[in-house]
């Protein structure tokens, strides 16, 4: 009797600590969306006057088609979520996976890091998909996007480190970085690429969520296959941002590695930093960085501003294509 009493004011003591830590989190995230926003905007206001002399060139057509670009890459990661899904026991159709991206996608702005993948695997198990499948599948494109990406910045910054890294060169007084530290993380990457490292991890992950093990029947040249095309998109995503940043002045193509490695390094922090859903103002304020040498830092805070939007509404557009029409379709076919 003495222990139920305990385990009651254990409870009743845990559910009042919730809204308090909750109230912290909230303020902690608003406290660092707030402080970016404050250095961002007040960036733009002590450089008002290159944003007002910057020689603005609008072409709606170099706009659309960044905006296809930008729609087909996200597409493209459906298919390979869908895939791997598919390796994991998960086989779904794309209407399907479509759906569940789209919507799972919106995740990313809620507070923590979790939402989007509790999406995936929540509307997953709708469809008849296995928990442990669904969580492993998410996990893994996270993975393998983050790596992958990783790697696109690394040689980005190798190609263009006198354009993308000179006052961190300055600083130290070195003016180049050896090939060396560009082959040093790829190999950790590979090796972390290992289908029985990855499958060791998981499943120790997965143990402590009380969950059953998993085994997957992907190869180290599927993984590694998989992990070539994740770099794909990452260039896809370049293209796309290289386009609508010449969709406001023409670009030079000399510029688009600093550019795509750029946009890549700005959206993998943001999408690591863990006090900040969906990388607001962290993925803009490095981003700024990045874009000052190109056009001044008035006017990269002001392209990195119009980046979200620019994001945002083609991720909008999936989300309204699969609530208006892919589910209509799919309530016909189960009638």
């Amino acid at each position: 009797m003495k222990q139920e009493i305990d385990s009651t004011a254990r409870l009743r003591t845990t559910r009042r600590g919730k809204p308090w830590k909750k109230v912290l989190r909230w303020t902690v995230q608003v406290a660092v969306i707030g402080a970016i926003g404050f250095f961002l905007v007040r960036t733009v206001v002590r450089n008002w006057h290159e944003v007002a002399e910057f020689p603005w060139h609008f072409n709606p057509w170099l706009l659309i088609l960044s905006l296809l670009v930008l729609g087909g890459t996200i597409f493209f990661m459906i298919v390979l979520w869908r895939w791997l899904l598919a390796r994991l026991g998960g086989k779904i159709p794309l209407s399907v996976a479509f759906r569940i991206f789209s919507i799972s996608s919106l995740g990313r702005y809620l507070p923590g890091k979790v939402w989007q993948v509790a999406g995936m695997v929540y509307l997953g198990r709708k469809e008849g998909v296995r928990a442990e499948a669904g969580v492993w599948a998410a996990l893994l494109a996270q993975v393998l996007a983050v790596l992958s990406g990783f790697l696109v910045t690394l040689a980005a910054l190798f190609v263009e480190q006198k354009r993308m890294l000179a006052p961190l060169l300055d600083r130290l007084g070195v003016e180049s970085i050896s090939l060396w530290w560009f082959i040093l993380p790829l190999v950790v990457i590979l090796a972390l690429l290992h289908p029985r490292i990855l499958e060791q991890i998981t499943n120790l992950l997965l143990r402590l969520l009380k969950r059953e093990p998993i085994r997957f029947e992907l190869s180290y040249p599927g993984l590694l296959g998989f992990f070539l095309l994740y770099l794909v998109s990452w260039l896809l995503y370049g293209t796309a941002f290289y386009l609508f940043l010449a969709s406001v002045n023409p670009v030079p193509l000399s510029d688009w590695v600093v550019v795509t490695g750029g946009f890549t390094a700005a959206y993998i922090v943001g999408l690591l930093a863990i006090f900040v859903p969906g990388g607001l103002g962290v993925r803009e304020g490095l981003l700024a960085l990045f874009l000052a040498g190109l056009v001044g830092s008035g006017v990269a805070v002001a392209l990195s501003f119009g980046q979200r939007l620019w994001f945002t509404a083609v991720e909008l557009t999936f989300v309204a294509i699969s609530v208006i029409f892919l589910r209509r379709k799919n309530g016909k076919e189960k009638n």
